[in-house]
C-alpha cells in the first residue's frame, strides 16, 4: 500500500466496506494508490470480479463517501398567484 495520504483516513475503506480478501485487495487499484478513492480508479478489482458497475452509481461505498450533486433549487410554484 502507497505511504502517500490517503483518501481513506479516517473513512471504512472500501476493501473493508465490500468485504474483500488480502488476494484481491494486493490487486486493486483502490488499495495499491489509496490517495484517491476506489471511483477515481480506472480499474478496480470489484469491477472486474464483483461486477459493480464502473459508474459506481448503485456502490454503497460510493453512496457513503462519494461527490453529492447539489440539489436543484426549488421552481416557484406558477400556479400560485399572490
Amino acid at each position: 500500500m502507497s505511504t502517500t495520504h490517503s483518501f481513506w483516513e479516517g473513512k471504512e475503506p472500501c476493501w473493508e466496506i465490500m468485504g474483500c480478501g488480502k488476494f484481491v485487495r494486493e490487486k486493486c487499484d483502490a488499495w495499491t494508490h489509496p490517495e484517491k478513492p476506489c471511483w477515481e480508479h480506472p480499474h478496480t478489482q470489484c469491477a472486474m470480479m464483483v461486477g459493480t458497475p464502473k459508474g459506481c452509481d448503485d456502490c454503497k461505498v460510493f453512496w457513503r463517501y462519494g461527490p453529492r450533486q447539489p440539489a436543484p433549487p426549488a421552481s416557484p410554484d406558477s400556479s400560485h398567484v399572490s
